[in-house]
């Protein structure tokens, strides 16, 4: 069956896709921030820069920002339980050649909205030499707040970047708004001038559009990347400690979530230079009463056909003709692949219990987008 679900629009997220190239990465998460979601959070974006073929003192210098970061989702973040929907916090990765962008948001009450405005402004308006003497006054004065932040991690995020720190912060009603933080590293060369990013989808505008979206969906992880087998497992231990299910509910949408991203892996087109993996994208939503898991990579056009009638016959069967049809594809020796024979999808379809969506969207001549998404009962 073609898709048919609530998001009506997935220009961003379709832009993230098809501006994923070699080496690149977008990935967002947002929710909540305990101790051990931080440490996989974090593991998933180190092994991306132990990837990169730079000195460990600059890779250091990315890893230090991306812990100030959400370091600084703890110490300037307010929880307001009563509007947990709108005040779930963000962190977000992107690598675009040699840049890391890192953004992250979270409440804070308006009534620290000025202090922390003019913190910003005056850790912006310094020079290099004035913020290490700025840094080392702040040091020395001791003058921390109950959640031990004194605007050391902020001015810490522009000595270690060499650049100033964008921010937004966006009023939600009279009592909070939500604060985003945004900062960039150039991984080559520390003192080349910042890129002119405008309104691409490395832009803190372009992630505050990203991030309504993402709350009107109830989107809780957006992952794109080449894939490969290590992003999986970090994706999958994010997954673990980010859901609140039972164990039974747990294992089904693990289960599928690794069929999906196994897909992308061996089974989509495009395969950049010779790195392990396919681009593709693939993210997480709540709709109702249900998880939503969507992958989204390129496949050939001549294989939409015969992938839609896949698609329909496994959709159009009940739970004891899809058991058949999986033990004989599973049998069938003429095939040479599971990836021929689709069971992965059947395995999808038979632990969802719901219909595989699925929509062929256009890109070129030669390519087209597959997305699928697969909805368990929660």
């Amino acid at each position: 069956m073609a898709a048919n679900n609530n998001i009506a629009d997935i220009t961003f997220v379709i832009d993230l896709m098809k501006s994923t190239e070699k080496d690149d990465l977008n990935y967002i998460y947002r929710g909540e921030f305990t101790q051990n979601l931080q440490q996989h959070i974090l593991s998933l974006a180190e092994k991306n820069i132990d990837k990169e073929k730079i000195s460990s003192k600059i890779k250091k210098r990315v890893f230090h920002i991306m812990v100030e970061s959400i370091q600084n989702i703890s110490r300037h973040g307010d929880a307001h339980d009563e509007y947990e929907e709108t005040t779930s916090s963000l962190f977000s990765i992107q690598k675009h050649n040699k840049w890391y962008y890192v953004t992250t948001g979270n409440v804070i009450e308006n009534s620290k909205v000025e202090n922390l405005r003019s913190k910003l402004e005056k850790i912006n308006s310094l020079s290099g030499d004035e913020l290490d003497k700025f840094y080392r006054e702040v040091l020395g004065n001791g003058q921390l707040s109950a959640k031990g932040g004194a605007g050391l991690g902020l001015i810490e995020m522009v000595r270690k970047s060499g650049n100033k720190l964008s921010y937004k912060i966006v009023e939600i009603n009279n009592d909070i708004s939500f604060f985003y933080l945004h900062t960039y590293i150039n991984t080559a060369v520390q003192d080349e001038a910042p890129q002119k990013i405008g309104d691409t989808i490395f832009s803190l505008d372009y992630i505050v559009k990203l991030h309504l979206f993402i709350m009107d969906n109830n989107i809780l992880l957006i992952y794109s990347a080449v894939f490969d087998q290590d992003s999986l497992l970090s994706l999958i231990s994010i997954m673990k400690n980010r859901m609140n299910e039972t164990l039974n509910s747990k294992k089904k949408i693990i289960s599928i979530m690794v069929e999906m991203l196994q897909n992308i892996i061996h089974h989509g087109d495009v395969t950049i230079g010779n790195t392990s993996g396919c681009k593709g994208i693939f993210y997480i939503s709540i709709r109702g009463d249900k998880y939503c898991l969507t992958s989204i990579n390129y496949i050939k056009r001549d294989k939409v056909d015969s992938l839609k009638q896949k698609l329909d016959h496994i959709n159009s069967l009940n739970d004891e003709e899809r058991e058949d049809f999986y033990n004989e594809r599973l049998f069938d020796f003429r095939i040479n692949t599971s990836k021929e024979a689709g069971l992965g999808l059947i395995e999808m379809r038979n632990k969802s219990k719901n219909p595989l969506e699925y929509e062929f969207i256009d890109n070129n001549e030669k390519y087209c987008l597959f997305k699928i998404t697969s909805c368990i009962n929660r």
